[in-house]
């Protein structure tokens, strides 16, 4: 594969709140176990791409001071994203400490690659999209949150990249950042888009831990980072999951009708062949087990004359990420504007040789929809093992889904338009699929893969061959 095209940086800055706007100066803002969960992984990245087809001095002398204002303004309200992640000696947890003063770095840089290319949904080298995301610290003993990258494609468009530490946030509260951003961008005052937009809910207090997962998941991080302490902080890390050559990334597509009829034949093939019994088969559900079967057999395909394939006698691990925002049942409740982690990962296991039957799809669909049911009658149950699965991911695959089709990111419209396109860079590391709405905006839903091309090339294959198990 061609080297992704390098791009050039036209400033470095860094972007705070107003000095003297934030109403807590200084804050100490701790980890919940639902925050600690996700400290060893490593960072998310997203791109908004949108068409914007001006050229390079207009887009920065006026575009670019506008978006850097808006965003000084924003941090006003969202404030723990310009602070840093550390483990101080004397505290129990990590925390996110914020100081007046502290800010969130910028970069603003140009590309003469092409825009329509890097815009485009066919399989692409998974580097590609690499330059068009900052870099974020993700070792030593203060980590920042947060940072941005505004890259300029003269003349055709530009895209807002962001690395996010997922310990301090997830994707319901990026997304919720970010139309808020966006909101005060477009409207260009700062004071009017809070009345549209509820502010964030920034107290973690409202995270109650009554079976004391707080206690495992802080053994377990302390093993992983280690005992090394740097100016009375702990040494923090993440996990090396390196990126395999030859990866690809491509976005694939189910429109309304594709997602209704998966729906209706799985449950029409469940009650045909077992005792019609209540199961939650959701449009989620479905498409995360299609995906899963679609992957194996691709699996299959790309290993099936390599002299060591044992493919059909082993495992297979699939990780399912639920909001429990409105599951929990909290005194006071969760609000749905809370700022932080409020996501837990189940794993769903399996033969592999159970879900490459004819009935596959079938199988995987109650396996994940019986897992759904069991967390939404105790969301806390079985959570205390999570940090022990997620760091499987860096001795073994396991396939996730990530996102969600009602977050809203075609929503994020700066003044200029919705997204052209909205990607998932972190896929490629992650080993995830991503779930987002259709940029059509009708009822459809736009997924993110990363493999490597020769599975790349199966796996789209059977996806796209969707309509063939219909007939």
């Amino acid at each position: 594969m061609a080297p992704c095209k390098p791009v050039k940086i036209l400033d470095h800055c860094t972007v705070a709140p107003p000095p003297g706007s934030v109403a807590m100066p200084i804050a100490d803002i701790p980890l919940t176990f639902f925050d600690q969960l996700w400290l060893p992984l490593p960072s998310s990245q997203t791109i908004h791409y949108y068409d914007y087809p001006y050229p390079l001095p207009l887009i920065t002398q006026s575009l670019i001071p506008q978006i850097k204002l808006s965003l000084s303004c924003t941090l006003i309200h969202f404030y723990p994203l310009a602070g840093k992640i550390s483990w101080p000696h004397d505290s129990y947890r990590p925390l996110i400490r914020y100081g007046d003063g502290d800010s969130v770095s910028v970069t603003i840089a140009e590309s003469d690659a092409d825009f329509n290319l890097v815009t485009s949904d066919h399989p692409r080298d998974a580097t590609e999209s690499h330059p068009f995301v900052p870099d974020l610290q993700s070792a030593g003993p203060f980590l920042p949150v947060l940072a941005i990258q505004i890259t300029i494609f003269p003349n055709f468009g530009l895209s807002i990249g962001m690395t996010t530490n997922h310990s301090m946030i997830d994707g319901r509260s990026i997304a919720h950042f970010m139309r808020t951003w966006a909101l005060m961008s477009k409207l260009g005052d700062a004071t009017k888009s809070l009345s549209i937009e509820s502010p964030p809910f920034l107290d973690r207090t409202v995270i109650k831990d009554p079976t004391g997962i707080e206690k495992i998941y802080l053994n377990e991080l302390e093993r992983f980072m280690g005992t090394e302490f740097v100016s009375g902080n702990r040494n923090l890390r993440v996990m090396d999951v390196k990126l395999q050559p030859e990866v690809v990334r491509a976005t694939m597509e189910l429109n309304p009708t594709d997602l209704r009829r998966l729906k209706d034949w799985v449950l029409a093939r469940h009650n045909k062949v077992q005792q019609p019994e209540p199961i939650h088969i959701s449009t989620y559900v479905v498409t995360c087990a299609f995906a899963w079967i679609c992957l194996l057999k691709a699996e299959a395909a790309a290993t099936e004359h390599e002299p060591d394939n044992n493919m059909i006698h082993t495992q297979t691990h699939f990780n399912v990420n639920l909001d429990c925002r409105a599951r929990m049942k909290m005194d006071p409740p969760i609000p749905g504007t809370y700022f932080g982690n409020c996501i837990r990962p189940f794993m769903v296991t399996t033969e592999k040789n159970n879900l490459l039957r004819e009935d596959g799809v079938v199988v995987a669909s109650q396996l994940i929809g019986e897992a759904i049911q069991r967390v939404n009658k105790d969301v806390l149950r079985g959570q205390e093992d999570s940090i022990s699965n997620l760091l499987r991911l860096e001795s073994g695959r396991v396939f996730a889904a990530a996102g969600s089709p009602r977050a809203g990111l075609y929503g994020v419209d700066y003044g200029w338009g919705r997204p052209k396109k909205v990607e998932f860079v972190s896929s490629d590391r992650m080993g995830c699929m991503f779930m987002k709405e259709s940029r059509k905006l009708d009822g459809g839903m736009e997924i993110d893969f990363a493999f490597n091309k020769k599975e790349m090339d199966a796996f789209a294959s059977l996806f796209n061959g969707l309509r063939l198990i219909f007939d």
